[in-house]
């Protein structure tokens, strides 16, 4: 057969519009199938969008997160419907939607069950997927697969775990991957390394800590390879192991993504985050003194949040020197906690999936407008990302970043010039 994977394009200008970096799903589930003899091609339209109309198939199989699901359905129409399955992040929530568009869905990761939908033995409409109980079982991705321009710079996520036991009331990753955690090995992981491109490595795991002893084993194998600058995603909390922050560095961590969320305590209560600001400034001050940079992940628009917590966030980040930061407006996205309570409350004016990336107000906040919520996100991230910053910082020979903080200044002024009519917000409660 000739399977054909796509993954639709992103629907603003953001930071994963700017970094070709692909969803792993489609790439694992293709690399299964390629091993069973099946031809397969696999389509990321941020990086090539193939014409639909020549593209031919015997299956096609449409990965969608919440803000892609619209463009996933455009997609899904183009094909007749027999042919079209549906899975990802998005159709696992809501699977009762996706299957309007698809013959099957499937629920939850779907490598074990992949080859038995693509062959015909499993036909009921929406299928529950199975966690993969041991993670080195799975094939090491194969990233050529990809289809479109090979020259141009392609960010190879690498997966070493799955499953939060956090929950936290934001986040929808438990609801795909649970809530137990499973590991690769640090060999298996190792192995996976050996034949990549080692200039740039981002460990997309949600806590890439999260296991102390088998993380203490991957950094002293990458300690003892040729490899470096690489970056993580990780909690504050890992900078309370002095074992674990020294070994990071040794071993090449340039970079870790932290979720921050907020400087408001009762908002980080809210969001049932288990850290306090005391903690967070304690562990960005630790992974300085490593030379590790933080990119400091923010939500807002909680209950307990006012227009003075958007300005108190970006007074933060400069105090504490974050080097790069995202400030998300909070999002309902469906099946988690925050979408049920708002929903509740009748307080989510819209649901046009394409609004619900993290940078478009949704919902009506509890102390402050939308209207009023989104314009101060955006004017502290014009702040934050100015020309003038980014300058200083190159003149001060901070290359890396100056050099983001001028991506960072691009992208927030193409998403001004895109969204300059708020046309969305028309309908939000005063």
């Amino acid at each position: 057969m000739k399977i054909v994977f796509i993954e639709p394009r992103s629907t603003e200008a953001n930071v994963y519009s700017k970094v070709s970096m692909p969803l792993l799903g489609p790439i694992y589930l293709g690399t299964i199938l390629k091993a069973r003899g099946h031809e397969v091609e696999i389509y990321n339209e941020d990086i090539f969008k193939p014409d639909y109309s020549k593209l031919e198939a015997d299956l096609v199989g449409i990965s969608i997160l919440t803000s892609t699901a619209k463009r996933g359905y455009e997609i899904a129409a183009q094909f007749p419907r027999e042919k079209v399955i549906m899975g990802g992040v998005h159709a696992s929530l809501i699977p009762e939607e996706a299957i309007k568009y698809a013959r099957q869905v499937v629920v939850g990761e779907a490598e074990e069950v992949i080859v038995d939908i693509a062959e015909g033995r499993i036909t009921e409409p929406i299928v529950k997927g199975r966690p993969v109980k041991d993670l080195d079982a799975l094939p090491y991705p194969d990233f050529s697969l990809i289809m479109g321009d090979k020259s141009r710079s392609l960010a190879r996520p690498i997966s070493t775990s799955r499953g939060c036991p956090y929950d936290c009331s934001f986040c929808s990753v438990t609801k795909m991957f649970g809530r137990e955690y499973r590991f690769r090995s640090a060999e298996n992981v190792m192995g996976e390394l050996k034949n990549r491109d080692k200039k740039s490595i981002f460990f997309c795991d949600d806590n890439f800590a999260a296991k102390p002893s088998r993380t203490y084993k991957l950094l002293e194998l990458l300690l003892k390879s040729n490899i470096r600058n690489w970056t993580c995603q990780v909690r504050c909390d890992v900078t309370r192991d002095d074992r674990m922050l020294k070994l990071m560095s040794d071993a090449g961590c340039i970079g870790v993504c932290v979720g921050i969320e907020s400087v408001n305590e009762k908002t980080l209560a809210a969001y049932d985050k288990k850290q306090t600001v005391a903690q967070i400034i304690d562990a960005i001050r630790a992974f300085h003194k490593r030379n590790i940079k933080v990119h400091g992940m923010f939500v807002l628009g909680g209950d307990d949040d006012s227009i003075k917590t958007v300005w108190e966030t970006l007074r933060f980040a400069v105090k504490q020197k974050i080097d790069t930061i995202q400030m998300m407006v909070l999002t309902p996205f469906p099946g988690t906690k925050v979408y049920h309570d708002l929903e509740a409350q009748k307080r989510i004016f819209t649901k046009d999936w394409n609004l619900y990336d993290g940078q478009h107000i949704v919902f009506k906040p509890k102390l402050i407008s939308a209207r009023d919520l989104q314009l101060s996100v955006l004017k502290a991230y014009t702040k934050y990302y100015s020309v003038w910053t980014s300058l200083s910082l190159l003149m001060r020979m901070h290359f890396r970043n100056g050099m983001l903080r001028f991506m960072g200044y691009f992208i927030v002024k193409e998403w001004k010039w895109n969204n300059r009519k708020f046309s969305w917000l028309s309908s939000a409660p005063v």
